[in-house]
C-alpha cells in the first residue's frame, strides 16, 4: 500500500463525511416551535453554568425532547452558547435555504450584509449560529430565519425562552 493511495482514501473519507453532514443539516425536520428551558447550576470554579433542554414541536406534528446542553468557563456569554447549540441542532436547514448573499454579514461591526450578528459563514459549507454573543442577538436571528424569539419566564436560577414560526 503506497502513501498516495492511503492519502487519497483518507481524503475521500473526509469528503464523504462532510457531504453526509451537509445532507443531514439540509434535511433537518422543519420546526414549528422550540421551548428552551435553562437551569443555572452553581460551580465552584465557574460561578453558575447553564444546563439547557429543548422541547421541539415539528410542523408534521411530532415532538422531541433533547437535553444535555451545557457549558462552563468565564469571559463570554454562556447562555447564548447553549442557545446557539440548540439552534445549530435544529435550525441549520434554515441557513442552507438562504442564498449566499443573504448570509453575508453577521460577523461583527465591519461586516456588511443583511445577516444579523451571530450568523456565521466562515466557509461556504459551514454556516452556523454563533455562541457567546449575547442572548439578545437571538431576537434578530430568529426574525432573520422566519420566527419570533421571546423570554417567557425567568427566576433566580432559571430562564425559559420560546421560538415560534411566524
Amino acid at each position: 500500500m503506497n502513501k498516495e493511495n492511503l492519502e487519497a482514501r483518507r481524503k475521500a473519507k473526509r469528503q464523504a463525511k462532510n457531504e453526509a453532514r451537509i445532507t443531514a443539516e439540509k434535511n433537518q425536520k422543519p420546526v414549528k416551535s422550540i421551548t428552551i428551558s435553562i437551569e443555572w447550576k452553581k460551580s465552584r470554579t465557574w460561578g453558575t453554568n447553564p444546563h439547557a433542554e429543548a422541547q421541539v414541536v415539528y410542523h408534521d406534528g411530532t415532538h422531541e425532547h433533547r437535553g444535555g446542553y451545557t457549558c462552563s468557563g468565564c469571559g463570554y456569554d454562556k447562555e447564548s452558547t447553549v442557545i446557539a447549540n440548540i439552534f445549530n441542532d435544529f435550525f441549520k436547514y434554515k441557513l442552507w435555504n438562504k442564498k449566499p448573499e443573504e448570509l453575508e454579514g453577521g460577523h461583527g461591526s465591519n461586516d456588511k450584509g443583511p445577516a444579523p450578528y451571530g450568523i456565521c459563514v466562515f466557509a461556504p459549507d459551514l454556516p452556523h449560529y454563533a455562541g457567546g454573543i449575547g442572548t439578545n442577538c437571538y431576537y434578530r436571528i430568529a426574525e432573520f430565519i422566519g420566527g419570533q424569539f421571546s423570554r417567557i419566564a425567568s427566576g433566580n436560577s432559571f430562564d425559559v425562552y420560546e421560538y415560534k414560526e411566524v
